[in-house]
């Protein structure tokens, strides 16, 4: 299979293998610049003249590696989504997948696909599956990594119509016990060295959970703690945004919780230049709170970061390179 690139912007055929202008195959297009280092040469040789099979992404999360030959074609937007167990981080990312899918995450966002269609499928396959009313008591299933020790991540493909560019997203999906563990101990900082490489943090804290007053503390204080663990021993470098995606608004109504700006307040405290606050509700049993509430401001913070001058490779100090972030605040 002829390997390769498009010329013209809108273009994903280096993600999707579908060409733009429906070319079949897509290399018959006069605007396909073939890219030689990509091209399949077919499976290598031993030296005892059999085969060696090549290893295959599965479609269900992207480790470091396959992120890193991904990312060599183009420069791609690092989100590390962080988050204790049941605070619907997975839930938010399939909740992307479906409005991006539809074309109802943002106005000039056209979906231009994923490298891990079928890992979002299955993180779905509770919810499509669901044939009640309202919403299944769970909506999806616990976060297992294929490789327990290191990241995984999926991926959305977007053509961006006011940067005349196209986007290519990559999302850390990891079991909220590893959030859990670094926010006790700093030893659990070395497997998040990936975050090194990130654009922006998204952590997910439920609404209920702040505004009830025996809860809200903790949750401020963790929170406090998980920043100050990313700042001083993972070396998250302070420009990178931070995001706070209130989750469960749907239970609380559209507003933010009070201490919603507390967690704001720490991570400047912290140093962090560039944080934003947004209430969320990724699927919703309420009329007045739609489902998908809030995502398209997630996506605003998200895609407002930019890129570093030079593209590093995932396990990368980013403290020598320069990095610049614009600076807002999303408001309740």
């Amino acid at each position: 299979m002829t390997r390769g690139r498009c010329s013209l912007a809108d273009c994903t055929v280096a993600v999707t293998g579908a060409c733009l202008l429906s070319h079949s195959p897509a290399s018959a297009c006069p605007n396909f610049v073939v890219d030689r280092a990509l091209e399949d040469t077919g499976p290598p040789r031993l030296p005892n003249g059999g085969t060696k099979t090549r290893s295959l992404s599965g479609g269900n999360e992207l480790g470091t590696e396959e992120l890193s030959i991904l990312m060599a074609r183009r420069y791609g937007t690092v989100v590390g989504v962080l988050g204790e167990t049941g605070t619907g981080k997975t839930c938010l990312l399939s909740a992307l997948y479906l409005l991006a899918s539809i074309a109802e995450l943002r106005a000039g966002l056209t979906f231009g696909g994923s490298s891990t269609l079928i890992g979002f499928e299955q993180r779905l396959r509770l919810l499509r599956g669901w044939e009640g009313t309202g919403l299944p008591d769970q909506l999806a299933e616990h976060t297992v990594l294929s490789d327990p020790r290191r990241p995984g991540f999926v991926h959305l493909a977007f053509s961006d119509a006011r940067t005349r560019s196209i986007r290519d997203l990559f999302f850390s999906d990891l079991p909220g016990e590893w959030t859990t563990d670094l926010i006790k101990s700093v030893n659990a900082a070395n497997r998040f060295s990936f975050l090194r490489r990130s654009d922006a943090i998204l952590v997910a804290v439920q609404a209920p959970s702040l505004l009830r007053p025996e809860k809200r503390h903790n949750e401020v204080q963790n929170c406090r703690i998980l920043l100050q663990r990313l700042r001083d021993a993972v070396g998250v470098d302070r420009r990178v945004s931070i995001i706070f995606a209130i989750t469960r608004c749907d239970l609380t109504g559209p507003s933010l919780p009070p201490a919603a700006y507390e967690l704001a307040a720490v991570s400047d405290d912290f140093g962090f230049s560039n944080t934003s606050v947004v209430p969320v509700a990724a699927f919703s049993a309420r009329d007045d709170v739609p489902s998908g509430f809030g995502l398209g401001d997630v996506m605003e913070a998200v895609l407002g970061t930019s890129p570093c001058d030079a593209i590093v490779g995932v396990e990368s100090n980013l403290e020598t390179n320069g990095r610049m972030f614009g600076r807002f605040r999303l408001g309740a």
